[in-house]
């Protein structure tokens, strides 16, 4: 069987038979025993669909190309056969509500892309037969089997285009996540009255890696993009040691801080069970422990308030972070910076968490986290911890202050 193309001449108008056509009919006649076999409709359609992408084909060549597929039975790419389909381009027009030219548009970029051939008659009709079994006979028309012959390198394409777009949305998150972070993180600048190039620096960062990531999907290259991606990392590192050095220095004792010494959070009533219970359901709904002491429930819908120092004699964990016998707030914030840097605390929860719950009571989950971490008392990780919290926070379930009375009464009992 040839598979070689009849030029027409004169005004019938002539079809060129480019080189990379003239490659693939030649290479059919050498390698066509060697095509693989279709058997699934789905790996089918998906393969080529995604290959065709990849091969810079747009949306309208891919439709007509799948509705080629369309007219071809399952046994055409078995057992030897010649997928070879015969309809008209006004038949292909009609399916796709073009015109007869758009769809020789379509057709001219699926043989430059090598995906079909142009198998013609002598009098330039497209027509074809089927035995009784289906099996064609006589076909003269648009000629499927470089998709064939290609299969292996179309999968391996597809493949490699389903990876790439999978990196690419992943990465979009990643990017997101990264600049919600910044604009928490600017957002509670702005909000503590702070000021300064470094936080500027911030905002530039995410905005280059942003860029680069743009520049590498532009053009499909996976790796640049992934460089991109790798530089997310240095980014979160940025906020978090800009937050620590600038948001909770000496100067700056926290918005809230400076006009209280103490902490006073409200209870959320009613209160039930016991309070060594309570203080360790209050932010793990996963968390059962025994209680260590029979005692009394906090106060329903009071406030708990407590000074720096007094935190740390219920926190001897955040205590060793704290080098003052009576710290300030600002000494306290910066321990909780420390321990949410060796607790592994990721940075964008620390600044969700600094969104919805300010700078006090931040320090207090985070010292909540360390003591539960240190007595062995988290199943999981401190971040993942301490992140329940903040999804607690957020839901308006968290409760602090029935933690920190859990905390007072059982050193009280202790005492």
């Amino acid at each position: 069987m040839t598979y070689a193309q009849t030029a027409f001449t004169g005004r019938t108008g002539a079809r060129p038979i480019t080189e990379m056509t003239r490659r693939i009919a030649r290479d059919l006649e050498a390698r066509f025993s060697d095509a693989v076999e279709i058997s699934e409709w789905k790996d089918l359609y998906r393969v080529v669909d995604q290959a065709a992408i990849s091969l810079g084909l747009g949306a309208g060549a891919r439709e007509t190309l799948k509705h080629l597929i369309g007219y071809t039975r399952l046994e055409d790419w078995k057992d030897g056969r010649t997928p070879v389909v015969w309809p008209s381009n006004q038949t292909l027009a009609d399916a796709a509500g073009k015109t007869v030219g758009a769809i020789k548009a379509r057709l001219r970029q699926l043989r430059d892309t090598a995906l079909i051939l142009a198998r013609d008659s002598g009098h330039g009709r497209r027509t074809g037969r089927r035995d009784d079994s289906g099996a064609i006979t006589s076909a003269f028309g648009v000629d499927l089997s470089p998709i064939r012959v290609r299969f292996p390198e179309l999968r391996e394409r597809a493949e490699t285009y389903t990876a790439q777009s999978r990196l690419f949305r992943e990465g979009k998150q990643e990017i997101g996540r990264v600049r919600r972070t910044v604009g928490q993180a600017l957002a509670q600048a702005a909000h503590l009255r702070l000021t300064g190039a470094h936080w500027i620096m911030l905002q530039d960062a995410i905005d280059q890696v942003a860029g680069m990531a743009a520049a590498a999907k532009a053009v499909r290259d996976s790796a640049a993009y992934q460089a991109a991606l790798d530089r997310l990392q240095d980014v979160d590192r940025l906020v978090a040691e800009t937050i620590d050095r600038f948001m909770f220095s000496s100067e700056n004792d926290g918005l809230g801080s400076k006009n209280s010494r103490s902490i006073n959070i409200q209870t959320n009533p009613p209160i039930t069970d016991n309070v060594q219970n309570d203080r360790g359901c209050s932010s793990d709904p996963t968390c059962r422990i025994p209680p260590l002491a029979d005692l009394p429930a906090s106060p329903s819908n009071s406030a708990f308030k407590a000074k720096p120092a007094e935190l740390m004699e219920m926190f001897p964990t955040t205590a060793a972070y704290v080098a003052a016998k009576n710290p300030r707030w600002s000494e306290i914030h910066a321990a909780a910076c420390r321990l949410r840097h060796d607790l592994g605390i990721r940075i964008g929860t620390y600044v969700d968490a600094l969104e919805k719950l300010g700078p006090d009571a931040t320090a207090v989950a985070v010292m909540i986290t360390a003591e539960r971490y240190t007595r062995d008392e988290i199943r999981l990780t401190a971040g993942a911890y301490f992140a329940g919290m903040v999804g607690k926070a957020k839901r308006d379930e968290l409760d602090l202050a029935k933690s920190l009375w859990g905390f007072r009464t059982e050193r009280m009992a202790l005492q």
